[in-house]
């Protein structure tokens, strides 16, 4: 077995152009990859996606709609994964829309079969960049998220038992010490206590 040669993928195959389209399959088949399914259109794109599971979404079309690019946007909201994507235009505003949408890697022009294999390990190491990146800033906004709540939790306290700041946070950590709880979850469990009494009151 070739060292170079990739790992095998579970491929989606988008191309309006059914001869292209057979050449193209039969060259990734070739480098071991299984093609679950061929499409002549992005129409319906997440729904296939979802049934058929697979590991990369490759579209060969020579003058992509705002449909395919919409469809592509929705795989990697819903369905996250790497999409190539090969045009016949190479167009500025084009580019920068599919990029928009989720597409890995972009190749205008001819597809060139010489080229795919170079072109899937690109477009997989940036969709693992990108999902990298787009984890870390969801952990962030989480992260920020909590420490919200916690400062309103430790405001309430401050308020309703006329503590100093310090005293209240010490409170809400001896609370979540006491009951196994994350800090966090003592925190809204405070500010829920507070929007009953609210409502009662």
């Amino acid at each position: 077995m070739d060292a170079d040669k990739p790992m095998p993928l579970k491929i989606m195959l988008v191309d309006d152009q059914p001869p292209r389209a057979a050449m193209l399959e039969r060259a990734l088949e070739d480098e071991g990859h299984v093609i679950l399914c061929r499409l002549t259109s992005a129409a319906g794109l997440s729904q296939k996606v979802m049934a058929c599971n697979p590991d990369m979404v490759i579209v060969d079309m020579n003058a992509p709609d705002r449909d395919t690019l919409e469809s592509m946007a929705l795989v990697q909201r819903d369905m996250p994964r790497p999409i190539v994507m090969f045009c016949g235009q190479d167009d500025e505003d084009l580019i920068v829309a599919a990029l928009r949408a989720g597409v890995s890697a972009y190749v205008a022009g001819e597809t060139d079969l010489s080229r795919v294999r170079g072109v899937m390990r690109v477009a997989t190491a940036r969709f693992r960049e990108y999902q990298a990146l787009r984890e870390e800033l969801e952990q962030t906004r989480e992260a920020l998220e909590e420490r919200k709540l916690i400062e309103r939790a430790k405001g309430l306290l401050m308020q309703r038992r006329r503590l100093n700041e310090q005293d209240a946070y010490a409170m809400l950590r001896r609370q979540a010490m006491n009951t196994g709880q994350p800090l966090i979850q003592v925190a809204r469990s405070v500010l829920d206590y507070a929007d009953l009494l609210k409502a009662q009151g």
